[in-house]
């Protein structure tokens, strides 16, 4: 029959420019990902006036994963085209968690600790920020020729 789409034999892939292999190692590093932040999560409870240490923890080695891995993975794209939607897309993007960051800012406020909450948003950000930097620059200096 021609004109007949099989969802089973031919799957549709959205339009972004994406192949199927690019989208199934992003769900799969992104699985990977967020089931590493659940495990250390439930692992390591935390009471509710707490800076939520697990989640700046995750939050700031995924800014550092990010800033190093980001250069070398460019150098080794040509060879490896799948690894930076796996790794960093995927598996990053699993492993740290915005929503989180805003539960727990809100939690913090709403048990009457603001103090907290404004300093686990500044360690968030500028430790973030400042991890990317310390990652980019270790990752450049690898990565270099």
């Amino acid at each position: 029959m021609t004109g007949t789409h099989d969802p089973l034999t031919d799957p549709a892939v959205p339009r972004l420019g994406l192949s199927l292999s690019v989208l199934l190692v992003i769900a799969l590093g992104g699985a990977l990902g967020t089931l590493a932040r659940f495990l250390l999560g439930t692992t390591f409870v935390e009471g509710s006036s707490q800076v939520p240490t697990v989640t700046l923890v995750i939050n700031l080695s995924g800014s550092l994963a990010i800033g190093l891995l980001v250069p070398l993975v460019e150098r080794w794209m040509p060879h490896h085209p799948l690894l930076r939607p796996f790794l960093i897309v995927g598996v990053l993007g699993g492993w740290t968690t915005y929503s989180a960051l805003a539960v727990s800012a809100v939690t913090l406020l709403q048990n009457g600790h603001a103090a907290t909450s404004v300093l686990y948003l500044a360690a968030t950000l500028v430790g973030g920020t400042a991890f990317v930097a310390v990652g980019s620059a270790v990752g450049r200096r690898l990565s270099a020729p």
